[in-house]
């Protein structure tokens, strides 16, 4: 993992001008929710990391092990109607304080205004976890615990629209 992020680096530097030439590091290091170093993302990606840091106050009165992972080529999630591959930005996952060991995870994808039209069954698609799972908890048993998880997908996030994007979050971890 360390060679790649060296070689984005070193790549990116090349790439003169490039938002992604920028990880950002002096802002994430600090971030132990963060689960990387660094975020080579686009400019919105880098926003949506900001924004969730302003949000983690309150966040934390419901939420311990928190942590947010970019999600660069790591593993795709296929549309539900055609198989179609999609590879959110980043998973936020929360786990509940309470006790009930149910985690969030929740597929976030950062999108610039000129890229939402094409990409509109992306969003659908979000959406449509969040419908499918509504309310169900999926169980997965270990030798020791069941692990509970509650699988969620959230409208485009943009930094014009934050706090659209933040109501839309904040909804469906209510629900």
């Amino acid at each position: 993992m360390l060679f790649i992020l060296s070689f984005r680096k070193r790549f990116f530097k090349l790439v003169k001008g490039s938002e992604r030439a920028n990880g950002d590091e002096q802002f994430v290091s600090d971030k132990g929710w963060y689960v990387f170093n660094a975020n080579y993302g686009t400019s919105e990606e880098k926003a949506f990391v900001r924004m969730l840091a302003r949000q983690m106050d309150t966040l934390k009165e419901n939420y311990d092990g928190i942590y947010l992972v970019r999600n660069e080529r790591h593993f795709k999630i296929f549309s539900f109607s055609d198989g179609r591959p999609f590879e959110p930005d980043f998973v936020l996952f929360l786990r509940e304080k309470n006790g009930n060991t149910l985690t969030y995870q929740i597929f976030i994808e950062p999108k610039g205004k000129h890229l939402k039209k094409h990409d509109k069954w992306k969003q659908a698609f979000l959406k449509n976890i969040t419908k499918k799972f509504k309310g169900k908890t999926l169980k997965f048993k270990t030798e020791r615990e069941t692990q509970k998880y509650r699988l969620i997908g959230v409208p485009f996030y943009n930094n014009e629209d934050e706090n659209r994007f933040k109501e839309s979050l904040y909804e469906v971890l209510e629900n």
